[in-house]
């Protein structure tokens, strides 16, 4: 196992007005507060062990499973944005956190620049480890990785082929996000984490999510922010980033040489230390 578990000092479930309920997970202690917003509903909160292990040294670090993802329910609807955003800000209020830090990293920014421009006293930093939006990018950098030409013809992002290949698309994802040297037992472990995730979650949320919400947002952002993208990403290119950066007021953007889409995953110590500076800081 490559991704440490570290064991919570305690943990929950959080029923929200629609009757789901959201696991969450309590790490460390101290008056300074660091929560998780999930990302894709692909994993779970397993994914970011390496930060927890790190952080929790430091401060009180906050997981949660994100709805249709790990221990939280799984309802056949209510997977927008806004659901997301509203179990991010039960999960706080079960705790009473009055405020905190918040860590995301790709599709999971769509969430936490809504929860943050919506309730600006609870989330005083924000740091995105290769902050994903719907917005224009360049057509030679655009999803070119995915496009079915380069994959034999296959689309691997097809609501058919998620229901018929499951595996195969973990795999084939989980490939494209970590395509450093010598990544073959994480991409295993992180496929099997993926297979826990569920092809008709996804496919629902397609149809419900709010895609230009979170770019409409962008320049409304008002809590210090920090972007850190590696420059070997082929699912999301730096010029992407950059335009982001370029809309948010008070964003500091770091790029990691040979670094592909999670570098929080592959390569835990160079993203560590620059959180905890910028989050306990």
């Amino acid at each position: 196992m490559l991704i440490p578990r570290p064991a919570p000092r305690d943990q929950g479930l959080v029923a929200r007005e629609d009757g789901c309920r959201i696991a969450w997970y309590r790490y460390g202690a101290g008056d300074r507060t660091v929560v998780f917003f999930p990302t894709w509903n692909f994993v779970d909160a397993r994914v970011v062990g390496h930060q927890v292990e790190y952080l929790s040294q430091h401060c009180t670090v906050i997981t949660y499973d994100a709805r249709g993802s790990g221990a939280s329910d799984r309802p056949l609807s209510g997977y927008s944005f806004q659901a997301h955003v509203g179990d991010g800000i039960a999960v706080l209020d079960e705790l009473a956190v009055d405020h905190a830090g918040v860590v995301t990293a790709s599709m999971g920014f769509n969430a936490a620049v809504i929860a943050q421009v919506e309730h600006p006293s609870r989330i005083d930093r924000l740091a995105a480890i290769a902050p994903y939006l719907e917005i224009a990018v360049p057509p030679d950098e655009d999803r070119q990785w995915a496009s079915p030409e380069q994959n034999g013809g296959r689309n691997w992002f097809s609501h058919e082929t998620w229901r018929s290949d499951w595996p195969g698309f973990a795999r084939f994802f989980m490939q494209a996000c970590f395509t450093e040297p010598g990544t073959g037992d994480l991409i295993d472990e992180l496929v099997e984490i993926a297979l826990d995730a569920s092809p008709e979650v996804l496919i629902t949320q397609s149809f419900e999510f709010d895609w230009d919400l979170a770019p409409s947002l962008l320049t409304k952002m008002n809590c210090p922010t920090l972007f850190i993208h590696g420059d070997s990403d082929i699912t999301w290119p730096v010029s992407a980033v950059q335009a982001i950066a370029d809309l948010v007021p008070d964003v500091r953007l770091e790029i990691l040489p040979g670094a592909a889409h999670r570098p929080d995953i592959q390569a835990p110590e160079r993203i560590n230390e620059p959180l905890a500076r910028f989050l306990l800081g």
